[in-house]
């Protein structure tokens, strides 16, 4: 005989019929699509209207620096007004239409404007889509909401890395601005595919949780499957700091590198091989992913010894491109450097999810973000003024940066040892 409980979550699981598809092609298409329009527009603004490399950090910048408020407004706006089904129709909606006035307006005080609506709009999308997993996840049993996790990854990253692909072989073949109109045409398909989300599945939302997409929201690699991080918390034997610092190292490390490449490119081929920048970009994102998965097999002071080794890795490679300055080998040195950013950011965001668990709060995610916006949001901003002023600059200036924060974050950890505290991974 069964237990009251044991019978309501059983009418629960059966009463619920969730219709997940839609949010899977969602998020195929709209990563598909982004990682095309955005590669494009940059190599068309740089390339064909000749912007300058300060002026084209402004413009990089606009949406990455206000997504770090887009998740609270976005998640108050959908409490308070539109439903989680609404808000994912709305900024379905709003999308290709923000995107297109890049397009028709391209001059520099509108592409801005858009860019910050844009990163705006992603604070209606990201954390809805995670509500609604989250909603799913306690109604269907651990083995389905572990899948619909996991096929929400596979969705995004697969539309992310294939939209690279695809866009390499447009841009090859045609151009970059060929690229970006077809790609734009292919962001409508956000609206009808917007539709098909069931409206009974939008009566609830996370109370008092704000669910962040962290990272660069143009290259979405690292939501976690895990959104409610075991109550063993090994992770938390090392100082907060440490995950901040190594986070902020990432973020401006990457920056530095994909926004410095298309330029390279210019200064040492010529605009004709700008086709390149989506092979190195999406090389550089699955090496990312890579690392990603490999620091999770890792013990917890094998992770220390990843994110220094990876740290100094990252400080070579900046030196060596300043030694050689060869495009090809710059190229295949970024590709291979997304492998350390892997394993750096899993390390960082393994110890502040661990942080937030322990203490059962969200202002570690919240820190997290606004360092992941920062880095991303200034970082472009500070290169296109350094490198007009030299090519290499910012080569030297991440070398310096990875020295002292590979100094830092060895001070910090000089307590954890081998042997200590040295669980399983979590």
């Amino acid at each position: 005989m069964q237990t009251p409980n044991k019978a309501l979550q059983n009418q629960n699981q059966t009463s619920v019929n969730y219709r997940a598809w839609p949010l899977f092609l969602l998020g195929f298409i709209r990563l598909f699509y982004v990682s095309i329009f955005e590669r494009a527009l940059y190599n068309y603004l740089y390339y064909d209207m000749g912007i300058r490399a300060s002026m084209l950090g402004f413009i990089s910048s606009a949406g990455s620096i206000t997504y770090i408020f887009a998740p609270i407004l976005g998640q108050l706006l959908t409490k308070k007004l539109l439903g989680i089904r609404n808000a994912l129709i709305l900024t379905s909606i709003l999308t290709p239409l923000l995107t297109g006035l890049q397009i028709i307006y391209p001059e520099i005080w509108s592409l801005i404007i858009c860019r910050i609506l844009l990163g705006l709009t992603l604070g209606l999308y990201w954390p809805n889509c995670l509500n609604l997993l989250s909603r799913w996840g306690k109604v269907s049993s651990s083995k389905k909401s572990k899948k619909n996790f996991g096929f929400f990854n596979l969705s995004w990253n697969a539309g992310f890395i294939i939209g690279l692909i695809v866009g390499f072989l447009w841009a090859f073949s045609w151009s970059d601005f060929f690229a970006m109109i077809i790609s734009w045409s292919l962001s409508f398909l956000l609206i009808p595919v917007s539709f098909f989300i069931k409206k009974r599945e939008t009566s609830f939302i996370s109370q008092g949780i704000v669910i962040y997409q962290s990272e660069d929201p143009l290259s979405h690699l690292d939501i976690k499957e895990d959104l409610v991080v075991n109550s063993k918390t090994p992770m938390i034997v090392y100082p907060v700091l440490f995950s901040w610092f190594s986070i902020m190292f990432l973020a401006i490390s990457k920056s530095i590198f994909i926004f410095g490449y298309p330029i390279l490119v210019k200064a040492l081929l010529s605009e004709e091989f700008s086709y390149l920048t989506y092979l190195v970009q999406c090389g550089l994102q699955f090496m990312q992913l890579l690392g990603l998965t490999w620091i999770n097999s890792m013990k917890i002071y094998s992770r220390k010894i990843a994110t220094l080794i990876s740290i100094i890795f990252v400080g070579i490679i900046a030196f060596t491109i300043v030694l050689l300055g060869n495009i090809w080998y710059i190229s295949i040195i970024t590709v291979i450097v997304g492998l350390f950013l892997g394993l750096i950011h899993g390390v960082g965001l393994k110890i502040m999810l661990e942080y937030g668990t322990a203490e059962n709060t969200s202002k570690y995610a919240t820190i997290n973000e606004v360092i992941i916006g920062l880095g991303f949001g200034l970082t472009p901003i500070i290169t296109g003024y350094i490198i007009e002023v030299s090519l290499f600059g910012i080569h030297w200036f991440l070398t310096f940066l990875g020295l002292v924060i590979l100094l830092f974050l060895i001070f910090l950890s000089r307590n954890i040892k081998r042997g200590e505290n040295n669980f399983e991974s979590s």
